[in-house]
């Protein structure tokens, strides 16, 4: 089978690897669909070149179906369509009791990160542990799966952690593929969404899936925009898509009094946060969260609420590659000028 290996230095190299066989407890899925993040272009492709070069497939956002089961698994069947969430627990620290594998307090040696040092997505077949596939329905597509076991399952948490409602005017900030899923699903609550990005072409995006206003942040204010356009006031909800210093301060400024400000993009690096907690956020009561990823509890829920609030998850997609296209698809999402990009499988 291929797959696909990062060395760093914007490198991806796809190699031939002896079909996968199920251990203990595990499935073999076929991949139909995975997903690009950014995580995979910023941490994978674009880190330092790397000796020796890591030896796991990358990809961490799978659905397929499963091919062929492993001593003990008693819930999944060879031909059932699978997504696969990407953190794997122990599964029996108190957090994986729980569903929270992305919070896993175990062993370091029993958990890990599909696509993120366990093979993962970007291969014609990958081994994953039974607790950690959730199968889909007949009517949602591969890609749509796909599309849940990173992204949109976090911009679904994040959503319902922030108990975003119609009565909100909720800001998101970044209109990647993260932010593009918060503008979707904060709609179907029925706020109100301001979105704002740097690049046009997400902007445009963000208004066509749904958005009621949008900002182009290379060309105005965002803050000032927000403020504007809420009688002063700000934002009852302002979300950070973008893991950004700038979209992280703008998310507080932008904020109302007794507003709530989700820090969701992640980067290791924010030389220029300058908040001032006094100044920025005891003064308006801030409620301030963090959130990463999502539990197994969500994304079992995810697919029920799509359909729910008729939410087609394809409209994000703009690019589709073969696997043998991935340097060309990761290429493609580095411009910004994408909103989804998809491998798949026939």
């Amino acid at each position: 089978m291929r797959g696909v290996l990062f060395p760093g230095g914007n490198v991806a190299t796809i190699r031939e690897f002896p079909e996968p066989r199920p251990g203990k407890g595990q499935v073999v899925v076929r991949m139909k669909a995975s997903g690009l993040c950014g995580s995979d272009v910023h941490g994978l492709y674009e880190a330092p070149a790397r000796v020796p070069p890591p030896s796991f497939v990358g990809g961490h956002e799978p659905s397929g179906i499963v091919e062929n089961v492993g001593e003990g698994v008693m819930r999944l069947r060879s031909g059932d369509r699978v997504m696969v969430h990407h953190n794997k627990g122990c599964g029996h620290c108190v957090q994986c009791l729980g569903g929270w594998f992305n919070a896993c307090e175990g062993p370091p040696d029993e958990r890990g990160s599909y696509g993120w040092g366990l093979n993962g997505g970007f291969a014609d077949f990958m081994v994953a542990e039974e607790r950690n596939c959730v199968t889909i329905p007949d009517d949602m597509s591969f890609e749509e799966g796909a599309m849940c076991t990173c992204g949109v399952g976090t911009a679904y948490f994040a959503t319902r952690r922030m108990d975003v409602n119609g009565d909100d005017v909720v800001a998101i900030l970044g209109c990647g593929p993260v932010g593009l899923a918060g503008i979707m699903i904060a709609k179907a609550y029925g706020a109100f969404v301001i979105a704002a990005d740097t690049v046009d072409y997400r902007v445009k995006l963000a208004e066509r899936l749904g958005a009621d206003m949008v900002i182009n942040a290379k060309e105005e204010d965002t803050v000032k925009k927000i403020k504007e356009n809420t009688d002063g006031r700000g934002a009852n909800v302002a979300i950070d898509y973008s893991g950004s210093s700038i979209g992280r301060n703008n998310a507080v400024e932008a904020a109302a009094l007794w507003g709530r400000v989700a820090w969701i993009g992640e980067n290791n690096d924010l030389p220029e946060m300058t908040l001032s907690p006094t100044h920025q956020m005891l003064g308006k009561q801030l409620r301030v969260y963090t959130s990463r990823t999502f539990g197994m509890v969500q994304l079992k829920e995810i697919p029920a609420f799509l359909k729910r609030h008729r939410i087609q998850l394809e409209i994000m997609i703009t690019h589709r590659y073969p696997l043998e296209s991935v340097k060309e698809g990761i290429e493609v999402f580095r411009t910004g000028e994408t909103g989804k990009v998809i491998f798949v499988w026939k």
